[in-house]
């Protein structure tokens, strides 16, 4: 088994939802991408018709206002990414996807993601799980922006996103958190200090 499809299949199988064939089926119909760095996977005004998994890379999710690039999210190796409302919708993405270093990927389209739904209900089990989680993981970080120091929220994050400093810039990073690049370097001095 080649490391792609085990990444998948072990990803998927936490969920004690879906059986070997669901597992092998899913795998079967997805195509295997490269993007380099600097490269989109999406961008705003673009209808978003895949699902993508990153095996190798990092991505930034962000919207674009007055030539200001505010980040929504990060996804490094071993998850799912899409621009979600847009996939749902079928309408124009408000978001970008990324990538900030060269990617391997495999991505699935709408039309068999829609036909796995229709065909198999452990499908749609999974696909409410991770709807669950998703929305539960932006409540949460959402929570923090409206309570939280900066400072714990650098400390969080760096305990999402270990690796994090090496991978992405820090003006994204700083973008991330809700706070200006100067303020990060001030906290990680800090932080560094402890």
């Amino acid at each position: 088994m080649e490391p792609a499809q085990e990444q998948i299949k072990d990803f998927l199988k936490k969920s004690d939802i879906l059986s070997e064939e669901d597992i092998n089926h899913f795998w079967e119909n997805g195509k295997t991408e490269k993007i380099s760095k600097g490269d989109y996977l999406i961008r705003e005004g673009q209808i978003c018709k895949k699902l993508y998994f990153v095996h190798q890379g990092a991505v930034s999710i962000f919207i674009l206002s007055d030539g200001n690039e505010h980040v929504k999210d990060f996804s490094l190796s071993n998850k799912f990414i899409t621009s979600y409302t847009s996939f749902q919708t079928e309408k124009p993405s408000s978001i970008y996807l990324r990538a900030e270093r060269d990617c391997e990927l495999t991505s699935w389209n709408k039309s068999f993601l829609n036909s796995l739904m229709q065909n198999n209900i452990q499908w749609i089990a999974f696909a409410k799980n991770m709807a669950d989680y998703l929305f539960m993981r932006k409540e949460k970080r959402e929570i923090s922006l409206l309570l939280d120091s900066a400072e714990t929220r650098y400390l969080n994050f760096l305990k999402e996103y270990p690796q994090a400093s090496q991978v992405f810039p820090q003006y994204l990073i700083a973008s991330y958190l809700g706070i200006k690049p100067q303020s990060l370097s001030r906290i990680r001095k800090i932080v560094g200090a402890k």
